[in-house]
């Protein structure tokens, strides 16, 4: 196996095609998979890819991609590509547009069609990666585990733009758009490393969800839901209490849900506050459950910049032991990217240097998908994973 990655500037729309075509010229990966600015001409992007008889999925990332190889070091790549080369390994994309069906059925249909597209349609995969329309999430794993059982991993974002305006956009070979839900299973000739986490730890306020329904958090500890969470904040969002936009303010202090893990620890699986509503209600980016308890964490810069290096070395440690990493597909969420601003860079330039020569690529999301520590695979929000390819 082997892992190259590129980046491709688009200051001129009409060279994309020429610059996907060339990359390509001398040998075809068994498997691309690309992030981009959300303002990019997709459709073209699209066009380029098919020329070249190979599985592809690329998706919107907020504020460009990020990619840290031998020759760039970035967070704000116009398109950033990984291929996989691996004539040993099977792969394949599905994809399936969310407003045709359920999210838990769309989710389904494009999982078989990969399946079947690589080839391997009554085999689990060794991984299934994904880019999902933000919103319905939680269903569509389901509709993906009802297809594979619970025990194959599945990692990847939810699609993003650079406004939180709905201006995302995923394309395959297939489809193109801002509903369309992308997949690729995996069946590579070397073992993976996997892992998921975040880089908050927890305050000591506890609420209890006393009133919620999906993504929208009424109440906590029966009292209005923003009113509670501004008093705990010290008055983070006094602002917004009448309705507003709150997805960058809240970014240090979401709220985790507290999962036991089979040693006895405990971890947290992070809801990101996006909005408040004028009857006191939180809007959240993942799904809250009535009677379950919410922990208030806190987070800085300088642990979520240090946390990637953390999580692509967790993944490298559960590689078989004469096994070595040649390139990490890595999510990290579009709220932590905006609360480290500029600080994103150096990190990239520590990675550069911690794991040289090992390409890192990877969207900055509205959304996180991985298996978690408890062995569950999960939608969660705030959160960083690294999937490790080896030889």
């Amino acid at each position: 196996m082997q892992i190259e990655t590129f980046e491709i500037q688009c200051a001129n729309p009409a060279h994309i095609k020429e610059d996907i075509a060339a990359l390509f010229e001398k040998k075809l990966p068994s498997l691309v998979i690309g992030y981009a600015n959300a303002s990019l001409p997709f459709q073209d992007v699209q066009h380029a890819l098919k020329r070249a008889s190979t599985p592809f999925l690329v998706s919107s990332s907020c504020l460009g991609s990020l990619l840290c190889d031998s020759k760039t070091v970035s967070a704000k790549c116009d398109l950033a590509l990984f291929c996989v080369f691996d004539d040993a390994g099977a792969y394949g994309v599905g994809s399936a547009n969310i407003d045709e069906n359920s999210a838990f059925k769309a989710g389904a249909n494009a999982l078989q069609q990969a399946l079947v597209n690589a080839g391997r349609p009554y085999e689990s995969p060794a991984l299934i990666w994904c880019a999902l329309p933000p919103g319905n999430e939680e269903r569509i794993l389901e509709g993906f585990a009802s297809v594979v059982g619970d025990q194959v991993p599945i990692f990847g974002g939810s699609m993003a733009d650079n406004t939180v305006e709905g201006n995302w956009t995923t394309l395959t070979r297939e489809a193109l758009g801002a509903q369309t839900i992308a997949v690729v299973v995996m069946y590579p000739a070397s073992p993976l490393g996997l892992s998921y986490s975040s880089g908050y730890k927890p305050t000591d306020t506890v609420f209890r969800v006393s009133k919620a329904c999906g993504r929208q958090l009424s109440e906590l500890d029966g009292s209005p839901a923003s009113h509670i969470y501004n008093q705990a904040t010290n008055r983070l969002i006094e602002q917004q209490l009448q309705g507003g936009q709150i997805l960058t303010l809240t970014s240090s202090a979401p709220l985790g849900r507290p999962v036991a893990l089979e040693n006895g620890a405990t971890s947290y699986l992070l809801c990101h506050p996006d909005s408040t509503e004028a009857n006191g209600a939180l809007n959240m980016f993942s799904e809250v459950e009535e009677n379950e308890d919410l922990v208030l964490m806190e987070g800085s810069i300088s642990s979520l910049t240090f946390r990637a290096e953390r999580v692509i070395n967790n993944a490298i440690m559960l590689l078989p032991e004469n096994r070595q990493p040649i390139g990490v597909l890595m999510i990290y969420c579009a709220g932590c990217r905006l609360m480290v601003g500029d600080e994103i860079d150096n990190m990239l330039c520590s990675l550069q240097e911690k794991f040289a020569s090992l390409p890192i690529c990877g969207p900055f999301t509205f959304g996180e998908q991985g298996r978690f520590l408890d062995g569950k695979n999960r939608h969660g929000n705030l959160m960083i994973s690294a999937v490790v390819f080896s030889q």
